[in-house]
């Protein structure tokens, strides 16, 4: 009975609608959540962009040397500059030329080695893959992609990678927070793999652990996407502290890149 427990941490420069409302910047709530997960055991696997390494290196540094965290690969930009802009008007995919994309994990890879942090996982900002992401990512060394929301879904190999689904609803999408209020969730034509319905914060969680249980009775594994600015924005961390204390009562917890089929 394992789960993973994972957020996504983005740079400020990019200005999302979720950081308008933080009084903090996205690596100090990591931080946060991070020092929260140790104190129940709790081991977390924080997809990180390279730009928010460039902009916080101290903070990344402090984030990378606890014990309970592994830092993962978030895309550099977060398909933020004029490229990938550009090549998503002409041809639909976020990630830019496969050249492009190429050069763009390894100046990630490179800038958090520069920093002494090895990067073994990866997942795409907003799960945004191409046919190539997977052989650029195994080429360059990264072990581990949990880059799909699939509510059914379970661990598998697939093109040179372990793959680790988020089988449980994302907070982001399914968590009333900041401006994701139930006026805007019913105004909006948003529908993932979960739907497009959001609930409070302590409603979630019991969603989130039927599903984990679900997979865990298939004799898979769960993986939770709580981010830390969303679990900052939604009550200041208490529910991740709950979240935590459930995992750590109830379930084996892995980082990401620690999931092996073999073993499950």
């Amino acid at each position: 009975m394992t789960v993973c427990l994972t957020g996504d941490v983005h740079h400020m420069s990019l200005e999302t609608r979720d950081q308008e409302y933080m009084d903090c910047t996205e690596l100090e709530a990591a931080i946060e959540y991070a020092e929260i997960a140790a104190e129940y055991d709790v081991p977390v696997t924080l997809f990180v962009t390279g730009k928010a390494a460039e902009e916080e290196p101290e903070r990344v540094k402090r984030l990378a040397a606890m014990e309970n965290v592994e830092i993962g690969g978030h895309n550099y930009w977060a398909f933020d500059t004029l490229v990938h802009k550009g090549w998503r008007g002409l041809t639909g995919s976020w990630n830019g030329p496969r050249l492009f994309q190429r050069w763009e994990i390894r100046k990630t890879i490179e800038t958090f080695a520069e920093l002494g942090i090895e990067i073994q996982s990866w997942r795409d900002h907003a799960y945004r893959h191409d046919k190539h992401t997977a052989a650029l990512l195994s080429d360059a060394g990264i072990t581990h992609f949990s880059d799909v929301v699939e509510p059914d879904g379970g661990v598998r190999e697939e093109d040179g990678l372990t793959v680790v689904p988020i089988n449980t609803p994302p907070d982001h999408d399914h968590v009333y927070h900041a401006f994701r209020t139930p006026s805007f969730v019913a105004g909006s034509d948003f529908e993932g793999p979960f739907g497009g319905e959001a609930v409070e914060v302590d409603e979630w969680m019991e969603l989130v652990f039927e599903r984990v249980d679900t997979a865990v009775d298939s004799d898979d594994l769960g993986t939770i996407l709580a981010h830390p600015g969303c679990m900052d924005l939604i009550d200041s961390l208490a529910a991740l502290e709950e979240l935590c204390s459930h995992i750590a009562e109830q379930y084996d917890r892995w980082k990401v890149s620690e999931v092996d089929t073999d073993i499950l």
